[in-house]
């Protein structure tokens, strides 16, 4: 049913309709559109897709009014700044929880204490069909907010900042490593066939790289001569916000998700064999130069159809509790394992700093603590 002042009502002609701000125009009156349905859940839920796909709502005037927009404002500001997929990603977070959550706050009352209390409704009830939302997931929605209200501040829209938020505590979730049992197990179902998705799962285990960064290697990113293989570029899919398009998401070939993740990978010997052979099979199907390692085509193949095929893999060998990502921190901690120094360690990953090599991706075994321990002695 619906409530007061959401401006949804049923028709004399039976059908539902809901209204919202579509742009304002320049004399700064909001000017709003209408979206139709059957019931009353499914124009509610088509007006959230349309105000999602929305272009920003710039206001011509000089003066922000209300939370809406200093969002859209900022959104403009950071999108020049920033990688299409991260700003998609502000998007969303300022679409789905900032906005819904905060907009009817006044800015002038805007303080810590609000925004600790929307903090804490988030944790509890923040997500789809009022699920918690995660520590990490809330902490990302802060930031973003922490920006927008900083941006605020500098172009006078605000007076003061929010400090004194206080950030939800991460809890420690370790992704699960293979087991030496499985790894092992999992080499040998690998090396009975090598197709795509085979040799993507062997590229990941041998040497650490991303989902999307194995989508987005080419054939012109191995070095034969010098055994290496360099990491240019990423593949992802994203949400399409152009109002216009007929497709919701759309794919995007990219930079990696940093500067330090364009990196140069030595290929250990064994992989470096294995990849041989699955070069020259691919250049007896005619597919090599500039061709995507992984699809053997112009077009890369889709990060989401790669892990569904890792997916039916692991299940046929009843190892499906492993995410792909796993393959990455499984890779890490052989490499400690086997002696890496952390430097070259945390290069071949594509981390900024040794910091995160060390506290994320490593995950010494109980056999590994116990050689370590044992090396302790009386003087």
């Amino acid at each position: 049913m619906a409530r007061k002042g959401e401006n949804i009502f049923k028709r004399k002609d039976g059908r539902w309709e809901a209204r919202y701000i579509h742009h304002y125009d320049p004399a700064g009156r909001a000017i709003y559109a209408f979206v139709y349905g059957r019931s009353y859940s499914e124009v509610k839920e088509k007006r959230k897709e349309a105000i999602a796909r929305r272009e920003p709502l710039i206001s011509p005037k000089g003066t922000v009014t209300t939370l809406e927009e200093l969002c859209v404002r900022w959104l403009a500001d950071v999108k020049i700044s920033v990688k299409e997929s991260t700003f998609v990603q502000y998007h969303r977070l300022v679409t789905k929880y900032i906005v819904p959550g905060l907009n009817d706050v006044p800015l002038k009352r805007l303080d810590f204490k609000v925004v600790n209390a929307f903090s804490e409704r988030l944790l509890q009830n923040g997500g789809k069909f009022g699920n918690r939302l995660s520590a990490k997931t809330v902490t990302d929605i802060l930031a973003v907010l922490k920006s927008i209200i900083k941006f605020g501040v500098q172009n006078e829209y605000l007076a003061s900042g929010i400090e004194g938020v206080r950030y939800p505590g991460r809890e420690g979730k370790q992704i699960a490593i293979l087991t030496d049992e499985n790894r092992k197990t999992l080499e040998r179902a690998l090396n009975e066939d090598v197709g795509s998705t085979e040799m993507g799962i062997l590229l990941s285990l041998f040497t650490g790289m991303r989902l999307g960064e194995l989508c987005g290697l080419t054939w012109q990113d191995v070095d034969w001569h010098s055994r290496i293989i360099t990491v240019r570029r990423t593949v992802e899919r994203i949400k399409n916000l152009d109002p216009t398009a007929k497709e919701r998401t759309k794919i995007i070939i990219c930079e990696p998700k940093t500067l330090s993740s364009v990196r140069t990978i030595p290929i250990p010997r064994y992989l470096f064999s294995r990849l041989r052979e699955y070069y020259e099979k691919k250049a007896r199907e005619g597919g090599e130069g500039d061709f995507y390692i992984l699809s053997n085509d112009a077009k890369p193949i889709e990060p989401n159809t790669l892990y569904n095929r890792y997916k039916k893999l692991m299940r046929r060998h009843k190892m499906d509790r492993y995410t792909f990502h796993a393959l990455r921190h499984t890779f890490a901690t052989r490499c400690v394992e086997a002696g890496f120094d952390t430097k070259s360690l945390s290069e071949i990953l594509g981390h900024s700093n040794i910091a995160t090599t060390l506290s994320v991706y490593v995950h010494p075994s109980l056999a590994q603590k116990r050689r370590q321990m044992d090396k302790l002695g009386p003087l």
